[in-house]
């Protein structure tokens, strides 16, 4: 296993990008449009709001009977970087193996109902440093049942620290 730091931090960094920040501010968005829902849904925030972010989305999706997340659909720059897929697995794996707290993440971003940013450093290839980007969301599944889902974005990003 790999040794990671994964901290949760309060709010959205200041120095972080635009392309960050139009996410978060799309979702917060979304979220408007339909203010009696806890969440936005995926019929607000579609694939076509989303086009400019496609490649880096990772959709976990919560499974209420296992009490678990699985990774719907993992993000095609992600599975370059790494040259592997963790599409249909448990985010618990990607924990394993890399020592990361995703797992607890999703489950904290979805109890909240907002969006979580997380400053992860994995120490593997040479230290790599990104700003983890969690977003809620819901969507409905054939049986119009709701199905809780959340958009997992990486960001390169080194934290800047001040003592």
């Amino acid at each position: 296993m790999a040794e990671t730091t994964d901290f949760e931090l309060d709010e959205l960094p200041e120095n972080i990008g635009p392309h960050v920040a139009d996410l978060v501010r799309l979702w917060h968005e979304a979220r408007a449009e339909d203010p009696e829902q806890i969440v936005p849904s995926r019929d607000i925030l579609s694939a076509e709001r989303l086009h400019r972010w496609l490649d880096d989305i990772t959709i976990y999706e919560y499974m209420p009977i296992k009490e678990d997340f699985v990774v719907r659909i993992d993000a095609p720059s992600i599975v370059s970087l790494n040259r592997e897929s963790f599409q249909r697995a448990s985010p618990r794996e990607i924990d394993m193996k890399y020592g990361t707290c995703l797992t607890a993440a999703l489950f904290n971003t979805m109890m909240c109902g907002e969006p979580k940013f997380y400053h992860v450093t994995l120490a593997v290839r040479a230290d790599q440093h990104w700003l983890r980007v969690l977003l809620p969301v819901r969507t409905r599944n054939r049986d119009r049942d709701l199905i809780d889902q959340i958009l997992g974005i990486r960001f390169d990003y080194e934290c800047q620290y001040h003592i």
